[in-house]
C-alpha cells in the first residue's frame, strides 16, 4: 500500500511538471520514464529506508527546488506557498521589508536598486552593492527566496547586512529597520522653462501605464515644452507595462521582441499610432539601478532615436520569467525567453549605454569626513531653524562659525549638504547632477530647433 501511495504522489508531481501530454508518455514507457526512474527510486528508498519518516510533500518540494537550482539561472526559482503569497503581495504594491530589489550576479547576492524613500535608500544602499552577510552569516550559495525571507520581517524590527561596495576597501555594515513598503508608481513635477519631469518608480504594478498616461495628460494641459523621463533605480517589473509606456513615445516600429526555445515564446511588440508623447522633446535618465522593464523602455527610445539617453549604463537584466502555479499553491518562476531591443540586441549581462554619460555626485573620502563633521555641528540645526528656506547670501555666517570649529568646507559642498537637510524639498533637484545636466540639455534643445530634432522626431 505504501509503495502504491508513493507512486501516486510521484505521478501527480510529474504531471504538474511536464503536463498531460508528456505524462501519457510515462505510462507508455520510453525515454522519459527511464530518465525519471532514478528519481522515483530515490523517493522510494528514502520513504522505506531513511531513519526518520519524511513527509512526501517535503521530498517533492526538494526535488522541484533541486531541478530549478540545477539550471544555474538566478532568475528561475521555486516558490513554496508562503513565498508565492509574498510575491503576490509585492505585486499589489504593499509589502514589508527594506525597499530593495536583489538578484544573483556573478554568483553574488547583488542589489539591483533601492526604492526611493525606503529604509535601504535612506541608509545609503547603492545599486551594485553585494550583500556578503545577513545577520553575520555568509550569503554564499543563498537563493533569492532564502535571501528575501531573511531580509523581510515584521515592521520596526532590524536586520544587519554586510555590504561589499566597489571602490571600498572594507566591508560596510548597515543596521536597517524594516518598514511597510508602499510602491508608488509615478512622481511628477514641473521644472524650470516649463519642462515636465516624470519618474517611474517601478513597472511591478499593473496600473503603471494608466498612471503614466494620466500624469502625462495633466502635464500636457499645463502646456509643457519638453519632458525628462527618469528611469533611474527602476528595477523593472511587467513586460506589458513597459510596452505600454514605450508606446506613448512611438507611433510605429518595434518596441521589443522576445525569443525563447519554444516558438510560442517568440513575440514582437509594435508601437501603435496615437501615442500621447510622440512629439514631446524627450530626455531619458538611466543608471545602474535601471533594469528589466525600464531597460525595455530605454532601449526602444534609444534605438528609434526618439530622445537622448543620459546617465550611466543600465543594469543588464534581459530575460523574461513566467510564473507557473502548482496544485499545492506554490509555484515556479522560470526563465522562458530573452528580450531584444528594436535593433536586435540582447542586453542580458551587458546593459544599455546612454548617449551622454553623466556620473552622479559621489563625495571623495575627504568630503565624506567633512560631511560627517557637518552632521555633528550644532550650527547646522540652528541655521536651518532660522533659515528653513535659506539663500546663498545667508551662508557667510554659517561658514564663519564652521571655521571657528576648525571645519573647512567649500561653499558648493555646504549647499549640497544643506539641501539634504533643509525643508525646501522643491530644491532637492539641485543636488542631482544628472538631472541638472538633463535640464540644461533640454533648455539648449528648446532654443535650437535643429538640436530639438534629436529629442523629438
Amino acid at each position: 500500500m505504501k509503495k502504491n501511495k508513493g507512486w501516486l504522489i510521484l505521478i501527480v508531481f510529474f504531471s504538474i511538471i511536464i503536463g498531460g501530454i508528456l505524462f501519457s508518455r510515462v505510462w507508455a514507457g520510453g525515454d522519459l520514464f527511464r530518465d525519471l526512474q532514478p528519481l522515483i527510486d530515490t523517493y522510494q528508498t528514502i520513504q522505506t529506508q531513511y531513519i526518520e519518516k519524511v513527509k512526501p510533500s517535503k521530498l517533492i518540494e526538494g526535488a522541484i527546488k533541486g531541478m530549478i537550482e540545477s539550471l544555474e539561472d538566478p532568475h528561475s526559482h521555486w516558490m513554496d506557498p508562503r513565498s508565492y503569497e509574498e510575491w503576490q503581495t509585492e505585486r499589489e504594491g504593499k509589502f514589508g521589508g527594506l525597499g530593495i530589489q536583489i538578484t544573483i550576479k556573478d554568483n553574488f547576492l547583488t542589489i539591483v536598486s533601492p526604492l526611493e524613500g525606503t529604509p535601504a535608500s535612506e541608509a545609503g544602499i547603492e545599486p551594485g552593492d553585494r550583500i556578503i552577510k545577513i545577520e553575520g552569516k555568509s550569503t554564499e550559495g543563498i537563493t533569492l527566496i532564502e535571501a528575501a525571507r531573511k531580509l523581510r520581517g515584521e515592521p520596526e524590527t532590524q536586520v544587519k547586512v554586510t555590504i561589499q561596495r566597489e571602490g571600498e576597501k572594507k566591508y560596510l555594515d548597515f543596521n536597517l529597520t524594516r518598514a511597510i513598503i508602499k510602491s508608488l508608481n509615478i512622481e511628477q513635477r514641473i521644472l524650470p522653462n516649463d519642462v515636465a519631469y516624470i519618474k517611474i518608480m517601478s513597472f511591478m504594478d499593473e496600473n503603471t501605464d494608466e498612471d503614466f498616461k494620466g500624469t502625462l495628460a495633466q502635464l500636457k494641459d499645463r502646456k509643457i515644452e519638453g519632458l525628462i523621463l527618469d528611469l533611474r533605480y527602476n528595477s523593472g517589473g511587467l513586460l506589458s507595462q513597459a510596452v505600454e509606456v514605450a508606446d506613448e513615445f512611438l507611433d510605429s516600429g518595434v518596441i521589443v521582441s522576445t525569443r525563447g526555445r519554444d516558438s510560442s515564446q517568440n513575440e514582437i511588440y509594435h508601437a501603435r499610432p496615437g501615442g500621447e508623447a510622440v512629439n514631446i522633446p524627450l530626455v531619458v535618465l538611466i543608471n545602474g539601478g535601471s533594469a528589466s522593464a525600464s531597460e525595455i523602455v530605454a532601449g526602444a527610445i534609444k534605438d528609434h532615436n526618439r530622445g537622448i539617453l543620459m546617465g550611466t549604463k543600465s543594469f543588464g537584466k534581459g530575460t523574461v520569467q513566467q510564473i507557473f502555479p502548482l496544485v499545492n499553491e506554490g509555484s515556479i518562476a522560470l526563465t522562458t525567453a530573452k528580450y531584444y531591443t528594436p535593433s536586435g540586441e540582447s542586453i542580458e549581462g551587458k546593459g544599455i549605454e546612454p548617449y551622454m554619460k553623466v556620473e552622479a555626485f559621489k563625495p571623495t573620502e575627504e568630503e565624506k569626513k567633512t560631511l560627517a563633521q557637518l552632521k555633528k555641528s550644532k550650527w547646522v540645526k540652528e541655521f536651518l531653524a532660522k533659515y528653513p528656506h535659506w539663500e546663498e547670501m545667508d551662508l557667510t555666517f554659517l561658514l564663519d562659525r564652521f571655521k571657528e570649529e576648525g571645519i573647512e568646507v567649500e561653499a558648493d559642498l555646504l549647499k549640497i549638504f544643506l539641501r539634504e537637510e533643509d525643508e525646501d524639498r522643491e530644491n532637492d533637484y539641485l543636488n542631482d547632477l544628472q538631472l541638472l545636466k538633463a535640464i540644461k540639455s533640454m533648455a539648449e534643445a528648446l532654443k535650437d530647433p535643429e538640436v530639438a530634432l534629436h529629442l523629438a522626431p
